[in-house]
């Protein structure tokens, strides 16, 4: 009677055993979809007094199926990026995002993430907007050609017939022409390597000509001009964007001067940076 007793005391752990795994494992409707904004808890505490919450964007639900009756799912939260800075890619269970770490027993736990207006309260000591709506997670799309290099999301401008001018003639240079020489000056638009990454793409929103002046041999040191030799400058606004396989390096806004005067003993124009005055906004994107 004992061991029939214990066996059925047994039978009934192992019973409620499986009831709570499967409770564990059940596949409820996801409450988060990807592309919705939310709130995750950096501190991952599940604690309305001690939640940091910070803006996010859910960019992933991840389903494993573990039997044919169930399956596990996972949320791929992806925080804002601070400025200049790469976003942060976390994973949470569902659990542990919706209902938070019931297993603790601690009273009024809440989830890991929270609708972006706030659904569950809690402190903002990250100094977020409260409501999460401001910026959100870029992406860019990775391009590779069939060497495996990594391409510009625009045609690269070809340099090449800069290095075959005809002989320049007196006066400033042609508008266009200073344009392409300053985008062809080193470090700025460039394309990858063969099988490497690294393109650069470099695209003009404003471009001011400021004056000219003779060949100042204390301030023009880049090249060996003479008394009759003119500088021509001008003052540009610019973006430049590299292109890596992870990511991608946005500075938008800079701001520098180039300076353009002709070659010798080539005779051709040649423009490089001068000054620089502002450096830009700088932005990392995912790439995927």
């Amino acid at each position: 009677m004992k061991r029939t007793l214990s066996f059925y005391r047994l039978a009934l752990f192992g019973l409620a055993m499986f009831v709570l795994i499967c409770h564990a494992f059940a596949q409820n409707p996801p409450k988060f979809h990807v592309g919705e904004r939310v709130q995750f808890d950096n501190l991952e505490t599940g604690d309305p007094g001690r939640a940091e919450w910070v803006p996010a964007t859910i960019t992933n639900v991840i389903s494993v199926k573990l039997s044919s009756t169930q399956s596990q799912i996972t949320y791929e939260v992806t925080l804002d990026p601070k400025p200049g800075r790469l976003p942060s890619v976390v994973q949470v269970s569902q659990r542990l995002a919706e209902d938070g770490p019931t297993y603790s027993g601690r009273p009024n736990v809440i989830g890991f993430v929270r609708a972006a207006g706030g659904g569950n309260p809690g402190a903002n000591r990250a100094g977020n907007p409260a409501g999460g709506n401001a910026g959100g997670v870029h992406y860019d799309r990775l391009h590779v050609d069939a060497n495996n290099t990594v391409l510009a999301d625009r045609a690269i401008i070809d340099c090449e017939p800069l290095y075959h001018q005809p002989p320049a003639k007196g006066g400033p240079p042609p508008v266009e022409l200073v344009k392409q020489l300053i985008r062809c000056s080193p470090g700025y638009e460039q394309p990858s390597a063969k099988g490497a990454d690294g393109a650069t793409t470099m695209d003009i929103t404003e471009f001011t000509p400021t004056g000219s002046h003779r060949w100042d041999p204390y301030n023009d040191t880049a090249f060996g001009g003479t008394i009759n030799s003119v500088v021509y400058t001008y003052k540009v606004k610019f973006d430049l964007k590299s292109y890596y396989r992870q990511h991608n390096q946005l500075d938008s806004g800079v701001e520098q001067v180039f300076s353009c005067y002709i070659q010798q003993p080539e005779r051709q124009w040649y423009c490089g940076r001068y000054q620089a005055l502002k450096d830009g906004q700088r932005t990392m994107i995912l790439v995927k």
